[in-house]
């Protein structure tokens, strides 16, 4: 804890070059006591730190002084402290203090130059924790255990061996060794419920490298002819991004290959009154029977 603390003190100093000793106090959750104690710890060791008084005094390091980054060009570091703010950004890691840190060895000002937020409104405590726990499960090799409901509602208990979360279209999903089902599967978070994490740990398959291609549990595909009208401009680019899209004046033919799930139906009663399908006949059918379904319940 201590030595942590002696970075935090030299990096901050690095990066602000002045500083209080009641700042550091606060930041570090410490007793000014503690903090002089440390400036004098890192005195004794070559760093060189003084104080001054009055008002715009304070903690100081010497002006020439820096921790060695010869190893990386001026780009090579710009591009890592971006990188750690991309991926801190996204809501789910804590790469503050060590972007705080790097920035105060690169001697650096870190521009808040990206804001991305993959959470969703509706975010909670708990989906942050669940997070943590994934990725510390694959880190340290940890089994999960968790509530799963697939795309037929269905609930299931798994336990699994994580390796990577991924981040698709606009999904997350662990990828992960399915023990019940003996084969890897993809995961999405958001069906995941109750998880645990164990301190049972399981040796990973280094030769595993898993597909971008996610397949739910039906392989098979569906081409669909869809007429939308043009008020659903947003969702027919947001969500048809790779079919074939033909603006028609005043609605869009769009072409596109669907996997055929059950909630596909569902899917497209989203967009009410502003969608007809035009092919597959069946499914045509199939949609005009859960119309009717749907308005028999208001007879």
């Amino acid at each position: 804890m201590k030595n942590d603390r002696l970075f935090a003190i030299t990096y901050t100093l690095l990066h602000k070059k002045t500083v209080t000793a009641s700042s550091l106090s606060k930041d570090l959750g410490v007793s000014i006591r503690t903090i002089y104690r440390d400036i004098e710890t890192l005195s004794a060791n070559g760093i060189p730190i003084y104080c001054t008084q009055g008002k715009g005094g304070g903690i100081s390091i010497m002006g020439h002084y820096s921790i060695d980054k010869a190893l990386l060009s001026d780009a090579e570091q710009n591009e890592i402290l971006m990188a750690l703010q991309g991926a801190s950004v996204t809501g789910h890691l804590n790469l503050k203090p060590s972007i705080d840190k790097l920035s105060g060895i690169f001697q650096k000002e870190v521009d808040d130059w990206i804001e991305i937020d993959f959470t969703g409104w509706s975010q909670t405590n708990s989906t942050r924790s669940d997070f943590e726990a994934i990725k510390r499960a694959i880190q340290e090799s940890l089994l999960l255990s968790f509530s799963y409901y697939n795309n037929k509602g269905k609930e299931s208990t798994r336990n699994v061996q994580p390796y990577k979360l991924i981040y698709k279209g606009t999904q997350w999903y662990l990828y992960a060794y399915c023990m019940n089902k003996c084969d890897y599967r993809y995961f999405k978070l958001n069906r995941l419920k109750n998880l645990h994490l164990t301190q049972e740990k399981f040796e990973k398959n280094t030769n595993i490298m898993p597909s971008l291609y996610y397949k739910e549990d039906t392989k098979e595909m569906i081409h669909l002819t869809l007429k939308i009208q043009k008020e659903m401009a947003f969702r027919v680019y947001d969500e048809f991004g790779e079919a074939t899209i033909t603006d028609n004046m005043d609605h869009f033919i769009v072409n596109a290959q669907i996997p055929l799930n059950p909630w596909l139906i569902q899917y497209l009663l989203g967009y009410g009154a502003s969608l007809e399908i035009l092919e597959p006949k069946s499914l045509r059918e199939a949609y005009k029977k859960e119309l009717n379904q749907v308005l028999n319940k208001y007879l």
